[in-house]
């Protein structure tokens, strides 16, 4: 896993925890010390499920990727145009994205 700072810092109220990416590579997550020491836990680990789906580099509205955080499963491609993670809310949309790329690519989806 890639390195993680955690510090904890006194935030406005409403904001329980934030995780910063650094260029090299690295994440600092702020956790907001006027939160009990079980919610500082709970709030950590919100955070660092952003790091681990990876939700820094994803074109992904910020209400799916705080759902997905909060435990949610949510269908991706497994191998996306590089740097993006398509993700769908239906079988439908990733239908629609297979047949686009297939036939960018020069395929049939049928035939695979």
């Amino acid at each position: 896993m890639t390195d993680t700072y955690i510090r904890l810092v006194s935030l406005p109220p409403k904001v329980e925890g934030v995780t910063v990416p650094n260029d090299d590579g690295s994440f600092d997550v702020y956790i907001n010390s006027r939160l009990s020491p079980t919610r500082q836990q709970e709030t950590l680990e919100h955070e660092l499920r952003h790091i681990r789906h990876e939700h820094f580099y994803l074109d992904m509205p910020v209400a799916r990727m705080e759902r997905q955080a909060d435990g949610e499963a949510i269908n991706a491609v497994l191998h996306p145009p590089a740097g993006m993670l398509p993700c769908f809310d239906s079988e439908e949309a990733l239908a629609l994205f297979l047949n686009a790329l297939c036939s960018q690519l020069g395929l049939n989806l049928n035939t695979l």
